[in-house]
């Protein structure tokens, strides 16, 4: 079992090949991380199953990152969808679409407070962004958001 965890593999998978090559000796831990740092060369049966490894774990790592992307380009697809919408001053829907509509709402609302409430220096999207919020820029009694005592 120690040998198996030492190269990273399952007890079954190690004693599956060592029987189908005819293995008879035990394995030391110390054989199993030389084979696996491959300061030694390791045996056929156990070059083929630390390759298998080496091939699950790329696929697993490929999935993964395939993931990543698929999830960012839904958050984009969803973003485009909210600002086409905020500028549309069309109803938002969805919790997903309202968190990010919130987000921009809260950046444009951030803006409002740092330009001391100049309409001037936000965009289009930030003004319908606090629109939606329920946020009258020329009215601080509707903002979120304040200087702070300094």
């Amino acid at each position: 079992m120690a040998v198996a965890q030492a190269l990273g593999l399952k007890v079954t998978a190690v004693a599956s090949a060592m029987r189908a090559a005819g293995t008879t000796q035990p394995l030391t831990v110390e054989q199993a991380r030389a084979w696996r740092s491959l300061a030694e060369e390791p045996p056929p049966w156990m070059r083929e199953l630390l390759a298998d490894a080496a091939v699950r774990s790329a696929r697993r790592a490929a999935v993964t990152r395939s993931r990543a992307i698929e999830a960012e380009h839904r958050e984009l697809l969803l973003e485009a969808q909210v600002v086409e919408k905020l500028l549309a001053g069309r109803t938002i829907r969805g919790d997903e679409r309202e968190l990010i509509a919130s987000d921009i709402a809260f950046r444009a609302m951030k803006d409002l407070v740092r330009a001391d409430g100049d309409v001037g220096q936000l965009s289009d999207l930030d003004l319908a962004s606090l629109r939606w919020a329920g946020v009258i820029p020329q009215n601080r009694s509707t903002w979120f958001l304040g200087r702070g005592n300094r």
